[in-house]
């Protein structure tokens, strides 16, 4: 929006009656997966590069305010309370109160909805209309979680004409993430004097007018947490989007990622274990890989089958760093960057602890030349592929060849080949499969030069 610095306004002064009690805490600060309802819709907003907020606050504000101040510290946020003495007249005076405040466009969201991050920028990225407001609408109708509750649009030729709970006719559904100019809070007063004190009695004023504008938001998820029922298909959700479609292999896929995404979940909510940072994750799985190395050193069956157990878990683990990462928004370029490291020098352990394992009961040099052999295919076939992205700046194919030399097939390998007391044969195999995966990017590499 012509390089304009945009805060975020997030609703949070209602009681959520249908998701708590007076008992419970309030709702802003339900935790979800460890972080509170709130914070990850803070968080969420800050990965799309906002850093300015104000949290309109009103039932049982005063509990929340202090975490407001924590995260400020924390996060290297500005978040500003708003409190919204009238918040039981409805949600639009929530977002009155935040007028005085505000001197540009702003985003709008409610604490209690979960989205992915890239909404935020896609909304942004799509604002073209100067004397519109805009709202993210969902038109996949069969798709959204209770329907029956959802607030409903109808659009006409991109401009949103009516909106409501109910509505017949629904092109979309209402997602709650708006993209607003300052001329929403007249259109809010104006509803507000007709007895009608909800945001959605501003947008219809703004609608009748033809300043709301509909951007769809395409195959993103968001998801509305009103209820228990919705704040475990939220868990489901988050834990369905940890997975990585375009690189993820074939065994991450089938069988380690559904492990990996329940130890994860387990991991950010225990009480001890929620500590461990991502840096920390892949260190364990480090560990895990390097034990498997020393144990394939070892005589006997049942020792390689062990060090076979301990690679395939470290490379269930290997995918929590990331997971928990995602979870809990500390990702990091360095992060990525040490797993990557602690990767190679555990496939490097392993190769050597199944060669000198191997060696010891079958002399010759030509055992040596093999593990070199497979050595040198495992460490160049994930530095051509990320040479590969790198210098043609497209993802990689899903050829069989790309699948066939991912990490986690080769661990998945040598752990099938513990079990059946072969595990030099498998690494072998899966050295030569390395360098012909290898031979195959550099073909399609000459390829995409003509």
């Amino acid at each position: 929006m012509n390089g304009e610095k945009i805060p975020a306004v997030i609703l949070a002064a209602g009681k959520g009656e249908r998701l708590t009690s007076d008992g419970d805490r309030p709702k802003p600060l339900v935790p979800l997966l460890s972080l509170s309802l709130l914070e990850r819709t803070i968080l969420s907003c800050r990965e799309a590069g906002i850093d300015e907020f104000f949290v309109v606050l009103g039932h049982r504000g005063e509990e929340i305010e202090p975490y407001l101040a924590r995260w400020e510290r924390h996060y290297h946020l500005s978040i500003t309370p708003v409190k919204n003495t009238n918040w039981e007249e409805g949600n639009g005076t929530s977002a009155l109160s935040c007028a005085p405040y505000l001197k540009t466009s702003f985003l709008l969201l409610m604490c209690d909805h979960l989205f992915d991050p890239g909404a935020i920028s896609h909304l942004i990225a799509e604002e073209k209309a100067e004397g519109a407001c805009s709202l993210l609408v969902d038109r996949r109708l069969e798709r959204v979680f209770d329907r029956e509750d959802a607030t409903c649009v109808r659009v006409t030729e991109g401009r949103i004409t009516a909106i409501g709970k109910g509505l017949s006719e629904a092109d979309g559904i209402d997602t709650g993430i708006f993209l607003c100019r300052r001329f929403l809070f007249g259109a809010l007063r104006e509803a507000r004097t007709q007895g009608d004190g909800s945001l959605s009695g501003g947008m219809r004023i703004l609608a009748r007018a033809g300043k709301l504008r509909a951007v769809d938001i395409e195959e993103r998820s968001w998801l509305d947490i009103d209820t228990p029922q919705a704040l475990r298909e939220g868990r489901r959700l988050l834990m369905r989007s940890l997975g990585k479609p375009n690189e993820d292999g074939i065994v991450s896929r089938l069988f380690n990622r559904p492990i990996s995404v329940r130890i994860s979940a387990f991991l950010v909510t225990h009480p001890v274990f929620s500590r461990l940072t991502p840096n920390a994750i892949s260190l364990v799985s480090f560990l895990l890989v390097l034990s498997s190395a020393y144990l394939f050193t070892l005589e006997g069956y049942w020792a390689i089958v062990a060090a076979g157990v301990l690679i395939e878990l470290g490379s269930v683990v290997d995918g929590c760093d990331g997971e928990v990462a995602r979870l809990t928004f500390r990702t990091s370029r360095f992060g990525a960057w040490c797993d990557t490291l602690l990767d190679r020098y555990g496939d490097t352990a392993v190769v050597i602890g199944i060669t000198y394992g191997f060696s010891r009961f079958h002399t010759g040099p030509l055992v040596w030349v093999g593990g070199s052999l497979a050595l040198s295919g495992f460490l160049l076939a994930s530095y051509t592929k990320k040479e590969h992205v790198l210098r043609y700046g497209k993802p990689l194919s899903r050829s069989l060849w790309v699948l066939l030399i991912k990490r986690d097939l080769r661990l998945f390998a040598l752990f099938l080949g513990a079990l059946f007391g072969r595990p030099y044969l498998a690494l072998i195999v899966m050295g030569f499969i390395s360098h012909f995966g290898i031979g195959f990017l550099f073909w399609e590499g000459r390829e995409r030069r003509n």
